[in-house]
C-alpha cells in the first residue's frame, strides 16, 4: 500500500505541476495568474539587434535616497534624475530650473528673452528651447565638494534633497509651483555664487532684491539678524536658513509680499480629487503643509499653471504677479490651498455604428482577422491588442456574435500568456511575462521595448492596452474579470501605473503628475531638458481603459481615479501640446501642435526620423472610444489640420493617411470620407512595413467605421454631460444625439444634463435617433413644403412624392442615383420623432404611415450615395 500510494502522489505531481503545494517560490500567484519574484531568465534567441537586447535589462540597481525614504520608490517625476544620478540632471520645477552639482544647486529661470524658437526645415522640426544656464550656485560655507545629493522627501509636486559629508549637511526643498527655494544646513552656513556681479536694488541686511546680468529678478531672504555680507561674486549669511525666490518684478511692495512667507518651509504636498457622478464635476484641491522655520507667516505662496488657474473655483489669484515660463505664465495665489474644478465628459467602449454599410463593415472586420502582432513586445503585442480590442465591439453591433467572441479569444489568449509567469514546467519563462522589481517597486514586463524596462518608460502606453483588451474581454465576460480568475493580474498591472496612495508595493501614480496635470513616460528623466512626454493620446488611452476597466468590475475607486485622471490630462494636453487658446506657444513658432513635451522645452519632432503627419498624429492615436476628447476645440481641430495640409503640400499623405481622416472627420466628415473613399481600398492586406493608408494599430474596418458613423452621429459635443462614466453627445445641424453604454446587465435610466431621459438595457449602447438626432423643439422656421401641385419635393439628390389613400400617407424617395439605404424620421403633430428604415422596390423607397389625416407631419431623410452618408433638410406637409 505505501508504495502505490508513493506513486499515485508522484502522478499528481506530475499532472498538476501547478498546485500551490508545489509552487514556484520565486512566482507571486494572483488568481490564475502570477508575475515572477526574480529576474527572469531572458529568451534572446529571436534578438538579432544589441539595442533591442539591451532593452531586456533591468533599471539602475542603485538608488539615491536617503533612509526617510521608504517604499517603493517613485520614479516619471520632474525631480526623478536626483534619485538616478550621482547629484541629478537639470530639473524644471517651475518657475525655476535647477540643477545639483558638488557644490549645491544651480539655480537658474527663463526669461522671454531666454526662450529660443528655431527650425529645421530639412528635418521638418521645430523646437521651443528655454535656455539652461546658471544664474548663481547657492552653496555651504564649508564644503564645496559633495560626494553626491540624494532623495531626502518628497511630496505630490515637491522634493527635498539632501547632500552630506563629514559634519556638514545641505538640503534644498523646491518644487513645481513654488516660487521658492529653501536651503536648510548643518555645520556651515549660505553661501551664493555668482558667474557674474548681480545688481542689487533692495537692500535690508537680512533681506536683498537683486537682478542678474540679464535683469532677471530675485530675492534672498535670511531670518532677521543675519544680515548678507556681498563681495562681489559671492555672498555669504551666516544663518543656517535661506530661501530664495523668483520675483515678476522689483516693487517694494511685491518683495514684501514674498518676505511674508519666504520662512516657512512646505514640508508636504497633496493634490486630492472628488468626482461628482450626478454632475460629472471634477474637483482637484491643491494643499500645501508648512512649517515657519525662523518665525513670520506659516503660509506661502503658490504659482498656478495655465490648466488650473483656467479652471480655478476656489482661491483669489493675486492681480497683475505672473511668472513666465515655457509653458505660460504662472499666477500666483496667497495661500496654503487652492481648488479647481473641471469637467468629465465621458468615454465609450467603441463608437456605435452608425449609418455604416453593414455588408461593407463586415467585410472589413473578416479581413481584419489575417492581422498580426508586428512584434511581441509589451509596446508591439499591445497595439495589437488595441487592435482587436476595438474591432470585437464593432463585430456584435452587427450582430456577429460569433466573430467578436473570435476577437476576443484571441485577445484572453494573449493576456492569459503574459499573465502567468511560469510555463508548463513551472519554471519562469524567458519571455511574455511580468517581473517585480522590488528594488524600485515596479512591473516590468518583458520583452521590454522603448526602455519600459531599464528606464521604467512608457508603462501607462504599453500596459494601457493589455487594460484594453482586460476591458474588452470583461464587457461580455464579467467572471474571468474576477479576482481570483485573471483580474488579480490586470489589477497589477494598473497599479504599476496607476496605483492608489496607501499601496504597499507601487508608488502612487507613477506615471502621473498631479500639479503639472500630464503624465511623464520616462522613469529616470536623466536628459539635459529633464523628463518628457511624447504621445499625449496613448496616456489618454490608458486612462480611459481603467474607466471601462473599472465599469466592467464595478470597481467605484479605481472609476473615480480613472476620470480624475483622464479629465486632468485633457486639460493639460489642451494647453501644452494643442495650445488651444492660442496662448502659450510662441507667435513665431509655426505648427499648431507640440509633439514632445519636455520639462525645458517643446519640439515639434518624435523619437524617430519622421514625416509631417507622424509629427501630429502620433498625439492622436490610438483612435477609440475616449478618444472623442480630440474634438472638443473644433476651431483648434479646423486650425491644426489647415497647418499639417499646408506643410505636407496636399492630401496625400506621405504616412498614416488614416489617422488624418479619422481626426478630419471630427470637424468634417464628409471631407473625411472623401479622402477615405479615394484611397481605403487600395489597402488590400495587412502590410506592418507599409503604413502609408493604415497605421499598423489600426484597420481599414475602425477607420471606416468611425468616420461614417461620425458623420451620422455628428460633432462632439463636451457641453451636455451624462450621469454614467460611459457616454458621448453629438451635435447633427443643431439636434443633439445622445449616446450611452450599459455595463450592468439590468437596463439603467440615464438623465442627461439637458434633461434628455433614456432607458439603457442591459449590456447594450443606446443611440438616441439612431445616428440622426431628436427632432427640434420647434419646426425649421421656414420649413421646405411640397411642390405646386401639393405631393411633391424636388431635389438634385431625389425626389419624394406623397400620396393620400384615406386617412393614410405612403412616402416614397426616388433617388437619382442608387442608394443602399434610406431612412425617413419623422414627427406627427410635433410629438416624438420616429426613424425607420424604407422599404426598397426596383430603386423607389417607399413608407406607409397609418391614421394621419388632418395631421400635421414633419420628416427628412438619411440616404446613402456613393458610400457616404447625406442628410436631407427637414419638409412638413401638409
Amino acid at each position: 500500500m505505501k508504495k502505490r500510494w508513493f506513486w499515485f502522489v508522484l502522478a499528481l505531481i506530475v499532472l498538476f505541476p501547478f498546485q500551490s503545494s508545489f509552487a514556484n517560490q520565486a512566482v507571486k500567484e494572483v488568481g490564475k495568474g502570477s508575475f515572477s519574484l526574480q529576474y527572469p531568465p531572458i529568451d534572446f534567441d529571436n534578438i538579432g539587434d544589441p539595442g533591442y537586447a539591451d532593452q531586456q535589462k533591468e533599471p539602475p540597481e542603485t538608488i539615491y535616497r536617503t533612509d526617510r525614504v521608504e517604499g517603493p520608490m517613485p520614479t516619471n517625476r520632474w525631480w526623478s534624475s536626483l534619485a538616478v544620478d550621482t547629484y541629478a540632471n537639470n530639473h524644471y520645477p517651475h518657475p525655476f530650473s535647477v540643477r545639483q552639482n558638488e557644490k549645491g544647486l544651480n539655480v537658474f529661470y527663463d526669461a522671454p528673452h531666454n526662450v529660443v524658437v528655431h527650425e529645421n526645415s530639412g528635418a521638418g522640426t521645430w523646437h521651443i528651447v528655454g535656455a539652461i544656464s546658471t544664474d548663481f550656485t547657492i552653496g555651504h560655507s564649508n564644503e564645496i565638494n559633495f560626494n553626491d545629493a540624494k532623495v531626502d522627501d518628497y511630496g505630490d509636486w515637491h522634493v527635498r534633497s539632501l547632500a552630506e559629508k563629514n559634519q556638514s549637511s545641505l538640503a534644498f526643498t523646491y518644487g513645481v509651483g513654488i516660487p521658492y527655494i529653501f536651503a536648510e544646513y548643518t555645520g556651515g552656513h549660505a553661501v551664493i555664487d555668482f558667474p557674474q556681479n548681480p545688481q542689487i536694488w533692495a537692500q535690508q541686511g537680512h533681506i536683498i532684491g537683486f537682478s542678474t546680468h540679464d535683469n532677471k529678478q530675485y530675492a534672498a531672504f535670511a531670518p532677521e539678524g543675519s544680515n548678507w555680507e556681498t563681495n562681489g561674486q559671492q555672498w555669504e549669511n551666516p544663518s543656517e536658513f535661506i530661501s530664495v525666490a523668483k520675483l515678476p518684478n522689483t516693487d517694494a511692495e511685491t518683495l514684501a509680499l514674498f518676505a511674508e512667507h519666504a520662512y516657512s518651509v512646505v514640508r508636504e504636498t497633496r493634490a486630492d480629487y472628488a468626482v461628482n457622478h450626478e454632475t460629472n464635476e471634477v474637483k482637484t484641491t491643491y494643499s500645501a503643509e508648512t512649517e515657519a522655520v525662523a518665525g513670520g507667516d506659516n503660509g506661502t505662496l503658490l504659482a498656478l499653471y495655465p490648466h488650473q488657474y483656467r479652471h480655478l473655483s476656489s482661491g483669489d489669484l493675486v492681480d497683475g504677479l505672473n511668472l513666465f515660463t515655457i509653458r505660460g505664465d504662472m499666477k500666483l495665489i496667497e495661500g496654503s490651498e487652492f481648488e479647481t474644478s473641471l469637467t468629465y465628459t465621458g468615454v465609450l467602449p467603441s463608437l456605435p455604428n452608425a449609418g455604416i454599410d453593414t455588408d461593407r463593415l463586415s467585410g472589413y472586420l473578416h479581413e481584419a482577422r489575417n492581422d498580426y502582432p508586428t512584434g511581441q513586445d509589451t509596446y508591439e503585442l499591445g497595439k495589437y491588442l488595441g487592435k482587436l480590442s476595438n474591432l470585437a465591439p464593432l463585430a456584435d453591433q452587427l450582430g456577429e456574435q460569433e466573430l467578436g467572441d473570435e476577437f476576443r479569444e484571441e485577445l484572453q489568449g494573449h493576456l492569459e500568456d503574459w499573465l502567468r509567469s511560469t510555463d508548463e514546467n513551472n519554471a519562469i519563462k524567458g519571455e511574455n511575462l511580468f517581473y517585480y522589481n522590488e528594488n524600485w517597486g515596479t512591473l516590468l514586463g518583458y520583452h521590454a521595448a522603448h526602455g519600459s524596462a531599464v528606464r521604467i518608460n512608457d508603462h501607462h502606453f504599453h500596459y494601457g492596452y493589455f487594460v484594453k483588451a482586460a476591458a474588452e474581454v470583461a464587457r461580455t465576460n464579467p467572471d474571468w474579470a474576477q479576482d481570483d480568475e485573471w483580474g488579480g493580474m490586470v489589477n497589477e498591472l494598473i497599479r504599476d501605473f496607476a496605483a492608489d496612495r496607501e499601496d504597499p508595493m507601487y508608488p502612487y501614480l507613477r506615471m502621473f503628475d498631479p500639479y503639472s496635470g500630464h503624465s511623464w513616460a520616462d522613469g529616470l528623466a536623466t536628459f539635459d531638458s529633464g523628463n518628457n512626454q511624447e504621445s499625449s493620446s496613448e496616456a489618454m488611452h490608458a486612462w480611459t481603459n481603467l474607466i471601462l476597466w473599472a465599469e466592467a468590475t464595478n470597481d467605484q475607486e479605481l472609476l473615480d481615479r480613472a476620470i480624475y485622471l483622464y479629465t486632468t490630462e485633457m486639460s493639460a494636453i489642451n494647453e501644452y501640446f494643442f495650445d488651444v487658446y492660442d496662448e502659450i506657444h510662441p507667435p513665431e513658432y509655426g505648427p499648431e501642435i507640440v509633439t514632445i513635451n519636455w520639462g525645458g522645452k517643446m519640439d515639434h519632432a518624435t523619437w524617430w526620423n519622421s514625416g509631417a503627419v507622424e509629427k501630429y498624429a502620433i498625439n492622436w492615436l490610438p483612435i477609440h472610444g475616449g478618444a472623442l476628447y480630440l474634438g472638443h476645440h473644433p476651431e483648434y481641430v479646423e486650425r491644426a489640420y489647415q497647418a499639417l495640409k499646408q506643410t505636407n503640400g496636399s492630401e496625400d499623405w506621405n504616412w498614416w493617411s488614416n489617422m488624418v481622416w479619422s481626426y478630419r472627420a471630427l470637424t468634417d466628415p464628409n471631407d473625411a470620407q472623401r479622402q477615405m473613399e479615394q484611397r481605403i481600398d487600395d489597402y488590400t492586406e495587412f502590410d506592418p512595413g507599409d503604413e502609408t493608408i493604415i497605421e499598423r494599430g489600426s484597420t481599414k474596418a475602425q477607420t471606416y467605421q468611425w468616420i461614417t458613423s461620425l458623420a451620422s452621429l455628428g460633432q462632439v459635443n463636451p457641453e451636455i454631460t451624462a450621469n454614467i462614466p460611459t457616454y458621448a453627445v453629438f451635435n447633427k445641424d443643431g439636434e443633439s444625439v445622445y449616446v450611452a453604454y450599459n455595463y450592468d446587465d439590468e437596463a439603467r435610466t440615464v438623465l442627461f444634463s439637458d434633461g434628455h431621459e433614456a432607458t439603457v438595457d442591459g449590456n447594450s449602447y443606446y443611440v438616441s435617433q439612431e445616428g440622426s438626432g431628436p427632432p427640434p423643439t420647434n419646426p425649421p422656421e421656414e420649413p421646405e413644403e411640397p411642390g405646386d401641385d401639393g405631393n411633391v419635393i424636388e431635389r438634385g439628390d431625389f425626389t419624394v412624392s406623397i400620396e393620400q389613400s384615406q386617412s393614410d400617407r405612403v412616402i416614397t424617395f426616388t433617388p437619382n442615383t442608387p442608394a443602399r439605404y434610406v431612412d425617413l424620421h419623422y414627427r406627427i403633430n410635433n410629438g416624438n420623432q420616429e426613424n425607420v428604415r424604407m422599404q426598397q422596390e426596383n430603386g423607389k423607397w417607399f413608407l406607409m404611415l397609418p391614421d394621419v389625416e388632418n395631421k400635421s407631419l414633419s420628416f427628412r431623410f438619411t440616404y446613402e450615395k456613393d458610400g457616404p452618408q447625406y442628410e436631407s433638410e427637414w419638409f412638413t406637409y401638409p
